[in-house]
């Protein structure tokens, strides 16, 4: 009975729920740096505001652009269940990816599958909660936060650390593009800019400088050896595709020297990514790139590391009830028994992982499409996954 009347409330949304994300597609809340954050977390703010649930903005402070979350809750009790997203979408593969494009069965543009549609069923969800007049024993709290796509310092993390977001003891669901699975666990991630020094000199006297270049070439060697024996771990967990299991370094993802084709480069860079499986630990991934970079330094090198993104891995047991329940509902709407996998890269279930709250992703879009040239998800996912996290919280707060 309850999830024929969820079910029909929100087919009642379905155009609203269209149009809803096409809106929030063409704010370009591109990071970084930080753009058009105002606009977007406003227009959502408007809109809770519109349905009489309950939320507010927290601002955080950048140099160049102003970070702004919101968070809210819906029903009383002193349990809850927490959803959790973000807003902010990579840059753009051609400006037109802000101009939504609909047809029968998809929306096209930026952020609609990573994760701007995830965040409008997870709103609209708590919108046929609050509509169709179930009585929650417990509650929903939600945030939604900027800076997910490099590393949530002035986003989730900011907010934990300022304790704005309650500690949720029934777990946190986040609408990640997961491709049909539910990732229980994340890998970690360290990403370092290495800039070597020389010395300018004439091509013609170049003996009186010290190529910045040719030792940048030695250094990025010794990390090449260093990724034979990288790429030779591998994590237990289930992830996809297999060849995700083992961990990785890319070397040389930017890189650049010199300022002119006759002048000895007195400057070099390149950078490091690495991903780190949950077997892993942050601090002994960095000891391992420290330690290269220490032997040339000793060879008389003078080199820089400037540390971009540091994320631990997590992992949320798969027996906990949020989990539980979560892959019963999706198996129920979707006829499909979803895995529990890993998720390949970095990701914000981290956060609450680490702090003793059970995270999970689901969400309607798909990862190998996300961040891409045709970036889109189907209408269906995204009104089927309104309906399981609406059942979902539903079967857990009652």
């Amino acid at each position: 009975m309850i999830e024929k009347i969820i079910r029909k409330k929100i087919k009642e949304y379905r155009q609203e729920i269209i149009d809803t994300l096409c809106s929030l597609i063409s704010i370009p809340t591109v990071n970084p740096p930080g753009h058009s954050y105002r606009q977007c977390i406003y227009y959502l703010f408007k809109i809770l505001t519109k349905w009489g649930i309950d939320d507010c903005i927290i601002t955080s402070p950048d140099e160049d652009y102003t970070r702004f979350s919101l968070i809210g809750s819906y029903g009383k009790g002193k349990n809850s269940l927490h959803f959790h997203g973000h807003y902010d979408v990579v840059p753009a593969n051609a400006q037109k990816q802000f101009y939504p494009r609909v047809n029968k069965t998809r929306i096209y543009g930026r952020g609609s599958s990573d994760m701007k549609s995830g965040l409008i069923a997870m709103l609209f969800a708590i919108r046929a909660i609050k509509e169709c007049g179930m009585k929650l024993k417990d509650k929903i709290n939600f945030s939604i936060v900027p800076d997910e796509e490099t590393g949530g310092e002035l986003g989730t993390n900011y907010l934990m650390e300022s304790k704005f977001l309650p500690l949720s003891n029934l777990g946190m669901l986040m609408p990640e593009p997961t491709s049909g699975a539910i990732w229980n666990a994340n890998k970690g991630a360290l990403t370092c800019r290495i800039t070597i020094k020389g010395k300018s000199a004439h091509v013609g006297l170049q003996h009186q400088g010290v190529n910045a270049f040719e030792h940048m070439v030695k250094v990025a060697n010794s990390f090449l050896e260093l990724k034979n024996d990288i790429q030779k771990r591998k994590t237990s967990l289930k992830i996809n595709p297999p060849e995700a299991k083992h961990s990785v370094i890319l070397i040389g993802g930017e890189s650049g020297s010199g300022d002119n084709f006759n002048i000895v480069p007195e400057k070099a860079f390149f950078t490091i990514d690495r991903r780190i499986n949950p077997e892993e630990k942050l601090v002994e991934a960095k000891n391992e790139l420290i330690q290269v970079l220490e032997k040339h330094k000793r060879e008389g090198m003078e080199i820089e590391i400037k540390v971009l993104q540091g994320g631990e891995s997590s992992i949320a047991n798969t027996d906990f009830p949020l989990a539980i329940i979560l892959k019963k509902i999706i198996t129920q709407i979707t006829g499909k028994s979803p895995d529990f996998t890993l998720c390949p890269g970095l990701c914000e279930i981290r956060f609450f992982n680490n702090r003793g709250i059970p995270a999970y992703a689901y969400g309607p879009g798909l990862l190998e499409v996300s961040h891409g040239p045709n970036e889109y998800v189907h209408i269906n996912d995204i009104l089927n996954c309104t309906l399981i996290y609406a059942l979902t919280a539903i079967r857990l707060l009652t």
